[in-house]
């Protein structure tokens, strides 16, 4: 190589390393699918926590003494019988204060443990805790009870009502409460009691429709509530069932892990998928034109 050749190489400004030329734009869309899985990640975590509550009610109801568990699920059936005319307000839109005294000794009820019921509905995958009250707080962790109704002890003449949302992009919820069908089962299981309800119709009225919820005599009503439009809610969507017969093995649903997946998390997931091969594809064909610039350059100087 002439004097000149190698002077003109030195003046040429030096060439950015493999590393330094795909470091940034890799980072870059690495974030971009972490921000992009974020609501995938974040609702199938809580999905897991709220299904970990309901599994602790029962192991905690394990420990506590037969006795002071009756005692309990007793009490709350007096209570039931003694609360038949609650105010039966729409959760979303009007609530009873939680520093009123007849709701504080609505909470004292069923008390004690990390909630007031367990829910399942094998036919879309559920399995959540239920707590006492609709407050905001409540319903971002799982179901809630609505005062005013039953406590979902069973027994005829008692209408118990559950609450949950849809639509949250950090927990599942009661998004697929839309897919219940007549027919479906409702299993609950309240301080060592597990009932067995089957629906028998659903509804979608306006907010403040709310007669339906009404006890009725000689029934042992469940009804389960969320609104409706996805996204919209201008609505609420109604699930009635009624108490049937349980059979020893069916109440084993109320111990079994649920696993859901809803069609936004496989869509997100896809494209995060080809996203991540794409980077891949890219890396590759960068590093292979690296290799050869490299080759050229030693082979130059050499």
């Amino acid at each position: 190589m002439t004097t000149a050749v190698k002077a003109k190489h030195r003046q040429q400004p030096a060439q950015k390393s493999f590393f330094q030329r795909v470091g940034l734009p890799v980072l870059i869309i690495l974030v971009g699918l972490l921000v992009l899985m974020y609501p995938v990640i974040s609702t199938q975590w809580n999905n897991h926590v709220q299904e970990q509550v309901a599994k602790q009610y029962e192991e905690k109801l394990q420990v506590v003494p037969p006795e002071q568990v009756n005692r309990a699920h007793d009490a709350a059936v007096e209570y039931n019988r003694t609360h038949t005319d609650g105010p039966i307000l729409d959760p979303w839109l009007a609530r009873i204060s939680e520093d009123n005294a007849e709701y504080k000794e609505y909470e004292r009820h069923l008390a004690g443990v990390s909630a007031m019921s367990q829910l399942a509905i094998p036919s879309i995958d559920v399995r959540l805790p239920v707590f006492h009250g609709t407050s905001d707080n409540t319903l971002q962790k799982g179901l809630g009870h609505l005062y005013g109704s039953a406590l979902p002890t069973g027994g005829e003449g008692f209408h118990s009502v559950i609450t949950g949302h849809t639509g949250l992009t950090t927990a599942t919820l009661f998004d697929d409460l839309v897919d219940v069908k007549e027919g479906d089962a409702i299993y609950i299981s309240t301080f060592g009691k597990r009932l067995k309800y089957q629906v028998y119709e659903t509804q979608v009225v306006l907010p403040d429709e709310t007669d339906s919820l009404r006890a009725e005599a000689g029934r042992d009503l469940l009804t389960l509530v969320t609104c409706t439009p996805y996204g919209i809610n201008t609505h609420r969507l109604l699930v009635h069932a009624e108490r049937v017969p349980l059979d020893e093995d069916e109440a084993k649903v109320l111990d079994e892990s649920t696993s859901t997946i809803q069609w936004w998390m496989w869509v997100l997931g896809a494209v995060a998928l080809i996203v991540l091969l794409a980077l891949i594809w890219w890396i590759i064909r960068e590093k292979k034109k690296s290799d050869r610039k490299d080759a050229i350059t030693r082979e130059v100087l050499s």
